[in-house]
């Protein structure tokens, strides 16, 4: 059961948010944020790239943590991923999300985001100066989870660039998100520094379904790249992650899961992860199908069987843990 905020009294609490004690956000609107899911903790509205304020992204954390820990703030009410265990916060971020693009090569049915052509309309800018000031500022160390985000982050003509950057400031855990139909030398570079991880939303085990998803005939290009990335058997095959989306109505089945399992098997990749179509995920969230259900233990018991990891995207997570509490 999701945790209902409505029925919580509007008073001093002690609730953390990863999000906003935690996280620091660029977005593709050229916003600086702490949250990437809201409004909240805005720092900079027309960020050019040219120069951060590092002590006004403490101080708009700080002031927002205070807004936070006394009253929840209307737009984190509904808020399903506000956790029950308070940690203090300080100044350095856990986690880093680079989201100042939406671009993509391809169109998946459950992403809103803009696609190739409006990469020329884009209003791109080199984010490196300020990765180097929060890394001298300390707001960010080695440790710090950097997240390439939003559509295909190869894709940004900065790229391989920020990623070089990243490597010889030796940062340890970096996680790029791209569908696999551009081959990034630096990608190859980080797998086998033990580095970074790349994720990959698959979604299928053939081409005729992830062509239905992803609206593009690129399968065997995608398959080609991974096996690419795959190349180092240490430690790729951990590092080179296949992500499943269940959409409504296509991939929403157990013959899929399993096409979309074994394919990952066959390539000895030991992780994969697991989401759900946010507009279905918001359509059946109070009242979950049981095939659903069904599907999400079919997944997880596949995975458990054949000793491969499988994460849990925050809301899959939800769902089965709302079905362990019902056991």
């Amino acid at each position: 059961m999701v945790f209902n905020f409505l029925n919580f009294k509007r008073k001093k609490i002690c609730k953390k948010c990863k999000y906003l004690s935690d996280s620091l956000l660029f977005d593709c609107h050229n916003s600086i944020k702490l949250c990437p899911i809201s409004s909240v903790g805005l720092i900079e509205k027309d960020f050019n790239g040219i120069w951060l304020d590092v002590d006004k992204i403490l101080s708009v954390k700080k002031d927002t943590l205070e807004k936070f820990n006394n009253n929840i703030l209307d737009e984190c009410l509904n808020c399903e991923y506000i956790e029950e265990e308070n940690e203090s916060a300080n100044n350095t971020f856990k986690y880093l999300y680079l989201s100042n693009w939406k671009n993509c090569y391809v169109n998946c049915n459950y992403c809103n985001y803009p696609k190739e052509e409006d990469l020329i309309k884009a209003n791109h800018y080199d984010i490196s100066p300020s990765i180097t000031q929060l890394f001298d500022k300390k707001l960010i160390d080695i440790n710090t989870k950097v997240i390439f985000e939003c559509g295909d982050a190869t894709i940004h003509p900065e790229f391989d660039k920020i990623l070089y950057h990243f490597i010889h400031l030796e940062m340890k855990n970096i996680e790029i998100n791209t569908p696999a139909l551009r081959y990034c030398e630096s990608i190859s570079e980080a797998i086998a520094a033990n580095i970074a991880t790349v994720i990959i939303p698959f979604d299928s085990g053939c081409p005729y379904i992830y062509e239905r998803i992803k609206g593009i005939n690129k399968y065997d290009i995608a398959v080609a790249n991974i096996k690419r990335y795959l190349s180092f058997e240490e430690p790729s095959q951990k590092r080179v992650v296949l992500k499943y989306t269940i959409v409504n109505g296509i991939n929403d089945n157990q013959k899929e899961i399993l096409d979309w399992f074994m394919f990952a098997r066959g390539l000895n990749i030991k992780k994969l992860a697991i989401d759900i179509d946010i507009n279905f995920y918001n359509q059946v969230k109070n009242s979950l199908p049981q095939y659903l259900e069904e599907l999400i233990v079919f997944a997880k018991n596949l995975s458990d069987y054949n000793n491969i990891e499988m994460v849990f995207s925050p809301r899959i997570d939800i769902i089965y843990k709302s079905m362990q509490k019902e056991k």
